[in-house]
């Protein structure tokens, strides 16, 4: 603020006949001052967010650029009010997703799926636009042996719990899929 003070002293007109000139003078002066202010203070910010979030034990496996979403995920799981599973992707690292505990489908959870795969693709800058129609109908979600067929049963249904581990598995043609009815 003292350099913004500044720069205006120095920017008062030497005769008073020109006050239209110093308006304009001083705006360009304050939009310099800020336009090098703002840069330092969202560089500040990210710094200041992203190392509350490496010391808050909460909140230290989030990356750096954390969405309110994740934030309010990550609350959730501590205070009880959602669980975490796992995807394991194959070769792909795990990948977690959160949930509500109570009154989630199986369609609920892959829509859940799909928002965090999505945010790790825009993560890792990865423009591939994956089409779920087509994963949903080539594969299974799968908890331990069992299949997750029904999309409108509910995850506890399948003795899903808290850090339980899904997988996909590739699903089988059904042969005589279509048969005469007598």
């Amino acid at each position: 603020m003292d350099k913004i003070q500044c720069a205006l002293k120095d920017a008062e007109p030497k005769n008073k006949e020109e006050p239209e000139n110093n308006l304009i003078r001083k705006g360009e002066i304050i939009d310099k001052c800020t336009e090098l202010n703002h840069d330092k203070l969202v560089k500040l910010t990210k710094d200041t967010i992203h190392n509350v979030i490496e010391n808050d034990p909460l909140l230290s496996g989030l990356p750096a650029d954390v969405t309110i979403e994740e934030l309010k995920a990550q609350i959730a799981v501590a205070q009880g009010q959602a669980i975490t599973l796992y995807l394991n992707r194959g070769e792909l690292p795990k990948l977690g997703i959160v949930v509500p505990p109570h009154n989630t489908t199986v369609l609920d959870l892959k829509k859940a799926i799909k928002r965090h795969t999505n945010l790790s693709l825009k993560r890792e800058k990865v423009k591939k636009k994956i089409s779920w129609r087509h994963v949903w109908k080539k594969y299974h979600l799968c908890f331990g042996t069992v299949r997750l067929i029904n999309d409108n049963e509910n995850i506890k249904a399948y003795g899903i719990t808290n850090k339980a581990e899904l997988y996909y598995v590739k699903r089988r043609r059904e042969k005589n899929k279509l048969m005469k009815h007598s």
